[in-house]
């Protein structure tokens, strides 16, 4: 399978899409250097951006309306309007500001409606940060465990009792066994070879399987998520794949983030575009934050 260009807006480092709306057609991604936040609807093609004050690591819908976003040192609930309320930060979780330098990267809400978010350092620190979870109501955060490098793609079985996690420096796809809020038993469900390239953002389907986006991969690839064998992939016209959420009104359409480094574009001209692909399976939607 290939993915074709769905947005020609280049992107510095996108990531995070998320689909929501009646029909699942309001698609929205990050730039995180860039400082902004994207969208495109699959059924207009109308287009809209907004600018944060920091690097912004992730952007998901509220059932309110509005966002969470994860601004640099957030995250912060912006309103339709544009206004903005601070919320709990990982200083009031850790006990201590960061000694490094870090930042929000992926996050996603689980079935249960908590927002599970995971950081990382601009130096890319080993075992410098953690994963987090914060409550529906936004008052309550707390660190679910640290020595994490960077904190990657995560989501969920359809019955919510697994979820998938991924460290990227270590390669590889763990899984958890989820007890009510909490989750435990880790343990590696795949491991990849560096000719695959680096696990990035993921997405389950609605078997359960898993889609992962491969940095310096120019892939999305599918594994089956009881037994880590791969089911499919599909080709991306850039090398720096970062993240696939699925879409549409029948949740059939997988849309898929990339980053657009100067050094690739000689080569992939559309690097750092968003994509979109059939992969000929139905995903789930996209969960939003809040009560």
């Amino acid at each position: 399978m290939k993915a074709s260009v769905f947005d020609d807006r280049r992107n510095e480092l996108g990531e995070g899409p998320t689909s929501s709306g009646p029909k699942n057609q309001h698609i929205m991604w990050v730039d995180i250097p860039g400082k902004k936040v994207r969208s495109r609807d699959m059924a207009t093609g109308s287009i809209s951006e907004y600018d944060t004050l920091e690097d912004v690591g992730f952007a998901i819908p509220r059932l309110a309306g509005g966002e969470i976003i994860g601004t640099a040192n957030g995250p912060v609930l912006r309103d339709v309007d544009g206004t903005t309320h601070i919320l709990p930060t990982r200083e009031l979780a850790d006990g201590y500001r960061d000694r490094n330098s870090i930042r929000w990267n992926d996050a996603k809400v689980s079935p249960s409606g908590d927002l599970f978010l995971g950081s990382m350092a601009y130096e890319f620190t080993t075992n410098a940060s953690a994963l987090y979870q914060m409550r529906d109501d936004g008052k309550h955060i707390r660190r679910l465990f640290g020595d994490v490098t960077i904190s990657n793609g995560l989501d969920w079985t359809p019955d919510g009792q697994t979820m998938f996690y991924v460290d990227t420096p270590l390669r590889r796809v763990d899984i958890f066994d989820v007890d009510q809020r909490d989750i435990k038993n880790r343990r590696t469900l795949v491991h990849f070879p560096e000719s695959m390239g680096s696990p990035d953002g993921m997405c389950a389907d609605a078997d359960g399987n898993i889609w992962v986006a491969f940095w310096l991969g120019a892939a999305v690839r599918c594994f089956d998520g009881k037994t880590g064998a791969q089911l499919a992939e599909i080709s991306c016209p850039a090398p720096r794949i970062t993240s696939c959420a699925f879409a549409g009104e029948n949740l059939d359409q997988l849309i898929i983030t990339s980053a657009g480094q100067e050094t690739d574009l000689e080569e992939y001209p559309e690097a750092g575009f968003v994509y979109i692909a059939s992969p000929g399976v139905t995903g789930q939607k996209t969960t939003l934050f809040g009560t």
